[in-house]
């Protein structure tokens, strides 16, 4: 009962807030030409003072449903660790960098509308490089800011996971566990990286409560991922869809291809409405990429069953984490098919369950 409650209160208030940007950026769309108006700037500092004025209002105005999912809830249901002071200064540097991101993309796409022919193809381009590149970093530069983690040091746990890794010609930089404990009760594992960052991540709550047996289920679900190529499969899927989103982007902004004032200031006051579009682009296509992202987690689970042979280890380990998760085990089809990038646990332990080799 307190799984399915916890995932209600979650996904309305996710629901909530989804509203609310949305009234946000029609606020935004029907005062910022009177805005820009105001501001005698150049250019790129008026791209940047309007952008961040956008930015920091939204955050300030909406500050209220990161408190409540994030901090209120957590503590509500007994899966935070993090005292509110350290829940804001993390809560912080997640926003801060996330604007960072942000105005440096507007930034750049408004830079290449302005100066370069065939911007559209250019910004492709460029925003497939940079999910490359942000793959490779995000386990050396970006998770650190928010969580320590260590080698793992389990001689017992490494032996168990070099025999699994045998064949599968993965070759990853370590295994590597993360203080998830330090802001929360829950669990969770990931296979993250690029290249020479590849790493298997387990958060050090998931091999606290998890046996060794157990945890092997999770490291070979992990391993699936790489076996299956489901990140260059990602990647690809990235490049096609971005391809819709920079074709939006190019009807709403295609005008204002030019450098003078007028056609500056008019590209500006369209940023809530490329906001607005982006929004609704990524609510419609959120089914399809979440049932994509399901599939490939069920194919991560069959490689698992298949390679450690050990159904009632992946039906004993998914258990316990629906329970440190406070998982709802059945939620209802359209929860699933809006926001489920996951297959639900109860789907998962049956599938375990009348698995045959």
């Amino acid at each position: 009962m307190n799984a399915k409650q916890y995932q209600k209160e979650q996904l309305t208030l996710s629901l909530y807030e989804e509203v609310s940007t949305i009234i946000f950026l029609i606020i935004w769309a029907g005062i910022i030409s009177y805005v820009i108006e105001k501001i005698p700037l150049t250019k790129y500092w008026l791209l940047i003072t309007i952008s961040a004025a956008i930015y920091i209002s939204y955050q300030v105005a909406l500050f209220i449903f990161d408190y409540l999912s994030g901090y209120k809830l957590e503590h509500k249901y007994n899966l935070s660790t993090e005292s509110f002071p350290a829940w804001l200064w993390r809560h912080t540097k997640v926003i801060s960098l996330s604007g960072i991101f942000m105005g440096l993309l507007i930034v750049l796409l408004y830079a290449a509308i302005w100066n370069l022919k065939f911007w559209y193809i250019w910004c492709w381009l460029g925003w497939i490089a940079m999910s490359i590149i942000f793959a490779q970093i995000f386990p050396i530069l970006i998770l650190p800011i928010f969580y320590k983690s260590t080698r793992l040091e389990n001689e017992s746990l490494l032996h168990r996971f070099k025999k699994l890794s045998d064949g599968t010609g993965i070759s990853i930089e370590g295994i590597y566990s993360l203080e998830l404990s330090a802001s929360t009760k829950k669990a969770n594992a990931m296979l993250t990286g690029l290249g020479n960052t590849r790493r298997v991540i387990l958060g050090d709550t998931i091999i606290e409560s998890l046996s060794e047996d157990e945890l092997e289920v999770v490291f070979a679900h992990e391993l699936g991922h790489h076996h299956h190529k489901h990140f260059f499969k990602l990647l690809t899927l990235n490049a096609i869809f971005s391809i819709i989103l920079f074709a939006i982007i190019y009807l709403i902004l295609g005008k204002y291809n030019s450098s003078t004032t007028e056609s500056v200031r008019a590209s500006i006051a369209q940023l809530p409405i490329l906001g607005l579009v982006m929004s609704l682009f990524s609510f419609i296509s959120r089914p399809l990429l979440n049932a994509i992202s399901r599939y490939f987690e069920k194919q991560s689970d069959t490689f698992a069953l298949k390679k450690t042979k050990n159904p009632e280890g992946f039906i004993s380990a998914f258990e316990k984490l629906a329970d440190q998760n406070l998982a709802d085990p059945n939620p209802s089809k359209i929860v699933v098919w809006m926001y489920y990038d996951h297959p639900p646990i109860g789907q998962r332990i049956n599938f375990a369950k009348n698995f045959r080799q």
